[in-house]
Protein backbone atom coordinates (compact mmCIF):
# COMPACT_ATOMS: atom_id res chain seq x y z
CA UNK A 1 0.00 0.00 0.00
CA UNK A 2 2.67 3.04 0.99
CA UNK A 3 4.64 1.89 -2.38
CA UNK A 4 1.18 1.99 -3.90
CA UNK A 5 0.74 5.79 -2.41
CA UNK A 6 4.22 6.85 -2.80
CA UNK A 7 4.08 6.26 -6.42
CA UNK A 8 0.27 6.72 -7.86
CA UNK A 9 -0.86 8.78 -4.43
CA UNK A 10 -0.52 12.40 -6.14
CA UNK A 11 -2.07 11.43 -9.41
CA UNK A 12 -4.53 10.32 -7.25
CA UNK A 13 -5.13 12.47 -5.76
CA UNK A 14 -5.24 15.13 -8.51
CA UNK A 15 -7.92 12.87 -9.91
CA UNK A 16 -10.19 13.15 -7.58
CA UNK A 17 -9.79 16.66 -7.24
CA UNK A 18 -10.26 17.24 -11.13
CA UNK A 19 -13.27 14.82 -11.43
CA UNK A 20 -15.04 16.94 -8.37
CA UNK A 21 -13.95 20.37 -9.72
CA UNK A 22 -15.37 19.07 -13.29
CA UNK A 23 -18.93 18.08 -11.17
CA UNK A 24 -19.10 21.47 -9.40
CA UNK A 25 -18.63 23.44 -12.67
CA UNK A 26 -21.44 21.52 -14.70
CA UNK A 27 -23.58 21.78 -11.65
CA UNK A 28 -22.80 25.96 -11.26
CA UNK A 29 -22.84 26.46 -14.83
CA UNK A 30 -25.81 24.49 -15.54
CA UNK A 31 -27.74 26.70 -13.17
CA UNK A 32 -26.57 29.71 -13.20
CA UNK A 33 -28.54 31.46 -15.98
CA UNK A 34 -31.37 30.92 -13.45
CA UNK A 35 -29.15 31.92 -10.53
CA UNK A 36 -28.80 34.98 -12.46
CA UNK A 37 -32.23 36.36 -12.75
CA UNK A 38 -32.75 35.74 -8.89
CA UNK A 39 -33.00 39.14 -7.19
CA UNK A 40 -30.01 39.66 -4.86
CA UNK A 41 -32.12 38.84 -1.56
CA UNK A 42 -33.15 35.47 -3.41
CA UNK A 43 -29.41 34.52 -4.25
CA UNK A 44 -28.86 33.95 -0.79
CA UNK A 45 -30.87 31.18 -0.30
CA UNK A 46 -30.11 29.38 -3.93
CA UNK A 47 -28.43 25.75 -3.28
CA UNK A 48 -26.27 26.21 -6.78
CA UNK A 49 -22.67 26.35 -5.02
CA UNK A 50 -23.73 23.77 -2.10
CA UNK A 51 -21.96 20.91 -3.99
CA UNK A 52 -18.72 22.94 -3.93
CA UNK A 53 -18.61 23.73 -0.51
CA UNK A 54 -19.17 20.58 0.78
CA UNK A 55 -16.86 18.96 -1.53
CA UNK A 56 -14.26 21.15 -0.54
CA UNK A 57 -14.78 21.02 2.88
CA UNK A 58 -14.90 17.43 2.91
CA UNK A 59 -11.89 17.15 1.26
CA UNK A 60 -9.53 19.72 3.54
CA UNK A 61 -11.34 17.39 6.36
CA UNK A 62 -10.34 13.93 4.72
CA UNK A 63 -6.70 15.47 4.12
CA UNK A 64 -6.61 16.73 7.94
CA UNK A 65 -7.72 13.52 9.40
CA UNK A 66 -5.04 11.44 6.77
CA UNK A 67 -2.61 13.74 8.09
CA UNK A 68 -3.05 13.09 11.81
CA UNK A 69 -3.46 9.85 11.15
CA UNK A 70 0.04 9.36 9.18
CA UNK A 71 1.58 11.98 12.17
CA UNK A 72 0.47 9.66 14.69
CA UNK A 73 1.88 6.23 12.89
CA UNK A 74 5.29 7.86 12.00
CA UNK A 75 5.56 9.00 15.40
CA UNK A 76 4.12 5.35 16.82
CA UNK A 77 6.47 3.51 15.02
CA UNK A 78 9.73 5.69 15.60
CA UNK A 79 9.18 7.15 19.33
CA UNK A 80 13.01 6.84 19.85
CA UNK A 81 13.81 9.63 16.51
CA UNK A 82 10.87 11.26 17.39
CA UNK A 83 11.64 12.29 21.06
CA UNK A 84 12.20 15.72 20.70
CA UNK A 85 8.19 16.01 18.62
CA UNK A 86 7.08 14.48 21.53
CA UNK A 87 8.60 16.92 24.27
CA UNK A 88 7.51 19.55 22.09
CA UNK A 89 3.72 18.86 21.80
CA UNK A 90 3.87 18.15 25.62
CA UNK A 91 5.31 21.67 26.69
CA UNK A 92 2.93 23.29 23.99
CA UNK A 93 -0.22 21.70 25.73
CA UNK A 94 1.57 22.45 28.93
CA UNK A 95 1.56 25.65 28.05
CA UNK A 96 -1.84 26.03 26.53
CA UNK A 97 -3.16 24.30 29.80
CA UNK A 98 -1.60 27.07 32.23
CA UNK A 99 -2.51 29.50 30.24
CA UNK A 100 -6.15 28.66 29.81
CA UNK A 101 -6.42 27.71 33.40
CA UNK A 102 -5.29 31.15 34.62
CA UNK A 103 -7.58 32.58 32.39
CA UNK A 104 -10.08 35.11 33.97
CA UNK A 105 -13.14 35.79 32.87
CA UNK A 106 -14.10 40.31 32.63
CA UNK A 107 -17.19 41.49 34.02
CA UNK A 108 -19.20 43.48 32.19
CA UNK A 109 -18.37 47.25 32.87
CA UNK A 110 -15.15 46.97 31.28
CA UNK A 111 -14.30 47.00 28.01
CA UNK A 112 -12.96 43.66 27.34
CA UNK A 113 -16.07 42.40 29.49
CA UNK A 114 -18.67 44.01 27.53
CA UNK A 115 -17.40 42.92 24.57
CA UNK A 116 -17.55 39.23 26.28
CA UNK A 117 -21.29 39.57 26.64
CA UNK A 118 -21.88 40.83 23.57
CA UNK A 119 -20.43 38.58 21.66
CA UNK A 120 -22.33 35.73 24.19
CA UNK A 121 -18.84 34.87 25.42
CA UNK A 122 -18.79 32.56 28.66
CA UNK A 123 -15.74 31.60 31.00
CA UNK A 124 -14.96 28.29 29.29
CA UNK A 125 -14.99 29.72 26.00
CA UNK A 126 -12.43 32.28 27.00
CA UNK A 127 -10.25 30.21 29.01
CA UNK A 128 -9.90 28.34 25.43
CA UNK A 129 -9.70 31.69 23.68
CA UNK A 130 -7.09 33.26 26.07
CA UNK A 131 -4.65 29.79 26.09
CA UNK A 132 -4.99 29.95 22.46
CA UNK A 133 -3.54 33.41 21.98
CA UNK A 134 -1.36 33.15 24.64
CA UNK A 135 0.25 30.03 23.63
CA UNK A 136 0.59 31.15 19.74
CA UNK A 137 2.17 34.74 21.36
CA UNK A 138 4.96 32.44 23.44
CA UNK A 139 5.05 29.98 20.02
CA UNK A 140 5.83 33.31 17.87
CA UNK A 141 8.54 34.31 19.91
CA UNK A 142 10.12 30.89 20.28
CA UNK A 143 10.34 31.14 16.65
CA UNK A 144 11.66 34.03 16.04
CA UNK A 145 14.30 34.05 18.95
CA UNK A 146 15.48 30.77 16.80
CA UNK A 147 15.74 32.47 14.03
CA UNK A 148 17.28 35.23 14.77
CA UNK A 149 20.08 32.57 17.01
CA UNK A 150 20.32 30.66 14.01
CA UNK A 151 21.49 33.07 12.18
CA UNK A 152 23.92 34.23 14.06
CA UNK A 153 25.14 30.70 14.39
CA UNK A 154 25.21 30.41 10.66
CA UNK A 155 27.00 34.07 10.22
CA UNK A 156 30.31 32.94 12.60
CA UNK A 157 30.40 29.39 10.25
Amino acid sequence: MYNFLTKNGQTISFLVGLVITVIFLVTAFGGLEEFNMLDKDTRRTSDIFNFGITAAAGLVILAFIFMIVAILLNVLLNIKGNIRLVIGLVIMLALYFIFSGSATFEAPGTLLGDLLAKNNIGAGANGFIVGGIFTAVILFGIAWASFIILEIVNFFK
